[in-house]
């Protein structure tokens, strides 16, 4: 029998599983750089990449961007006036200055079809090593930017400022799953909100880089929209509850 403390019947009727992985689904708006913190003589700023050159966005990454995101959705409800984060739940979730038993496990997100594709190109790069090698299987996915650096006095180019960084490229597509273990409904819902607001990641984001659109699924269905829809009318019965 279904635990009933364990499912959100969200707006439209269709139940929510806590117990159950929860599909998280980032896409580019924008050239993306996840960097590595890697440089060679070719590349000065490299993106996150597998041992086969399969780009990917890293499970500790994202957390890290998640909890933020949470954070300024604290404070916006917080100016507007609106009871929608409790920062002490928001901590409790991404376990910060505190351990417990409530978490989220995130996995990698990884681009479709994944296993398949890292298992093939394995297999080719063994056999022909010059001709799939993992910066040419890179480059279907990513490529190259340059960049100056613009005297403010002058508005000319710096000498030797060239610069160059490599970037996913805009409408790749990256999947993984979260689990939320032993936490509750309003737990869920903060997770929710963390990824809606959730828009912009990565290097050189104030010239246009770095825009992504995130989503939460469950058994195919998008569960992120009615999950912020309930935590937004939530949000609004307390306050019109204070004013009474």
């Amino acid at each position: 029998m279904e635990n009933v403390q364990n499912a959100i019947p969200p707006d439209g009727g269709n139940t929510i599983d806590m117990d159950a992985p929860i599909g998280i689904v980032v896409r580019t708006c924008s050239p993306l750089h996840l960097g590595s913190g890697r440089a060679d003589i070719h590349v000065d700023a490299e993106i996150v990449q597998d041992d086969v050159g399969l780009p990917y966005f890293p499970a500790k990454r994202l957390k890290g961007l998640l909890y933020e995101s949470g954070l300024e959705v604290a404070e916006m409800a917080a100016l507007s006036g609106l009871d929608l984060i409790e920062k002490t739940q928001l901590d409790e979730l991404f376990q910060r200055g505190r351990s417990g038993a409530v978490q989220i496990v995130l996995d990698n997100l990884y681009m479709e079809h994944y296993d398949v594709l890292h298992a093939d190109l394995a297999y080719l790069q063994e056999k022909y090593p010059s001709v799939f090698r993992p910066v040419y299987v890179l480059d279907s996915f990513a490529s190259l930017r340059w960049q100056t650096r613009i005297n403010r006095e002058t508005g000319v180019a710096e000498a030797t400022s060239l610069r160059n960084m490599r970037v996913i490229d805009k409408g790749m597509t990256f999947a993984g799953t979260i689990r939320l273990i032993g936490g509750s409904p309003a737990h869920l819902k903060i997770l929710a909100l963390a990824v809606r607001n959730l828009s912009q990641c990565g290097g050189k984001r104030t010239r246009g880089f770095g825009r992504i659109d995130c989503t939460l699924m469950q058994n195919g269905k998008n569960i992120l929209t009615p999950l912020v829809a309930d935590a937004l009318k939530t949000a609004e019965r307390k306050g019109g509850n204070t004013d009474a």
